[in-house]
């Protein structure tokens, strides 16, 4: 990376806050009533003491709801301890309601504390800056964060699997690719608009492209149909709005009559999403450091888990869930043949782990090697697949591509 290019990415942290706003949207149970979960068969014995995690993630809550989360968690312990363990360490999960609050979230770092575990794995939570001061303290690293605080992108003791806000630059990068001519940036208007500019901006430089037009969106915003309008007037458009937005965005332009092809934020074009949209999202493209939900990687994770049916939040197309799952798959890599599985066993050897069998979900990793970008330097994996829309699902497009070069400018 250049000298240039890591200069215009200072700062850039700041849009933890504009994250939270595409990913706190929506919720419910799961109601898997038709599925019987996998159970642990009591005939496997271990060799070695428990290692014991914590998966915590929001529900119960009025705004924020992701409790099926903790059923991913559950499923990979299963499944992780009917093939005998973590090197012969029995897994224990426990699980915890963050419940979208501060104070709870660090309520739910001090048990972490408390109960002695060896990492933080998955799950969700907005409050990363609240929950990692504690676990740094007491020497708890946490694997595969959802990347939503500034803390998550710097700390030591983050060690994260998907790319976080660099997807912005992607995103416009392949919007350049696409031969489009006017390209619009459309954000909530919040004080990480600009900052969030600034990387798809980063993005079409790459490509040799010309800056976005920022479009500022009032976050109390429900009728979209003079977003639409605006919208409407560029080819295509980099959107950095919730799952809802974007559908009510998608549907109002259509009624217009737009042809603007949208570019949106990981996380955000779920199954669901495109299910609402009725097939005014079907040019859409986003991208994700992992295959589609459909792919046959993720049938070992639904037979454990089960079919995933909370559609509010995008079922299986959901990363946060997606992640969590992999993050328990990378804790049994990274630790197969670790004996030291204390909480400073588990960091040191993700700090030593290089090439790591990430199991097909993502090209192997290199927890050894940080990202020379300020506010940037723990987003370890920058490779990611496009998706787009096919018979009405996320479809890979494309072999893997790495973000790094979005972020340096055309000479």
């Amino acid at each position: 990376m250049t000298k240039i290019t890591r200069c215009r990415l200072g700062g850039l942290a700041t849009t933890s806050v504009l994250i939270l706003t595409l990913t706190a949207c929506g919720g419910g149970d799961d109601g898997k009533d038709d599925f019987t979960k996998p159970k642990q068969n009591a005939d496997v014995t271990f060799s070695g003491d428990p290692i014991k995690v914590m998966t915590f993630t929001p529900y119960d809550t009025d705004t924020i709801n992701f409790k099926a989360a903790l059923d991913v968690a559950e499923g990979a312990r299963v499944a992780i301890n009917n093939d005998g363990g973590i090197n012969g360490h029995e897994l224990q999960v426990v699980p915890c309601n963050e419940g979208a609050d501060p104070n709870k979230a660090a309520a739910c770092a001090r048990k972490a504390v408390d109960e002695g575990v060896s990492a933080v794995v998955g799950g969700f939570s907005a409050n990363g800056d609240t929950i990692l001061p504690i676990l740094e303290k007491a020497g708890i690293p946490w694997i595969a964060p959802p990347v939503i605080s500034a803390a998550e992108l710097t700390s030591k003791f983050s060690y994260p699997i998907v790319p976080g806000v660099i997807a912005q630059a992607g995103l416009a990068a392949r919007a350049a690719q696409d031969d489009c001519d006017t390209i619009a940036s459309v954000q909530y208007d919040l004080p990480s608009a600009d900052s969030v500019k600034k990387l798809a901006d980063l993005g079409l430089a790459s490509e040799g492209h010309g800056p976005a037009k920022i479009l500022r969106v009032p976050p109390t915003t429900t009728d979209f149909s003079s977003v639409a309008q605006e919208v409407s007037e560029y080819d295509c458009a980099v959107m950095s709005l919730p799952s809802g937005p974007l559908v009510g965005v998608a549907t109002a332009g259509a009624s217009l009559g737009s042809k603007t092809k949208f570019y949106a934020f990981p996380g955000t074009l779920t199954d669901s999403a495109i299910s609402q949209a009725a097939g005014t999202l079907d040019t859409a493209v986003t991208l994700s450091p992992f295959p589609p939900a459909s792919d046959g990687v993720w049938d070992d994770a639904k037979k454990a888990v089960g079919p995933m049916t909370d559609e509010e939040n995008g079922g299986w197309s959901y990363m946060s869930y997606q992640s969590t799952w992999v993050g328990y798959q990378l804790l049994e890599s990274v630790l197969k043949d670790s004996d030291d599985v204390t909480a400073a066993g588990v960091k040191a050897a993700f700090d030593a782990a290089s090439d790591v069998d990430a199991k097909g979900f993502v090209p192997a990793l290199d927890f050894t090697q940080e990202f020379p970008a300020p506010n940037l330097n723990r987003v370890f994996d920058r490779q990611v697949v496009f998706l787009g829309i096919e018979d009405g699902e996320l479809t890979q497009d494309g072999d893997y591509v790495d973000l790094s070069g979005s972020l340096t400018p055309a000479s």
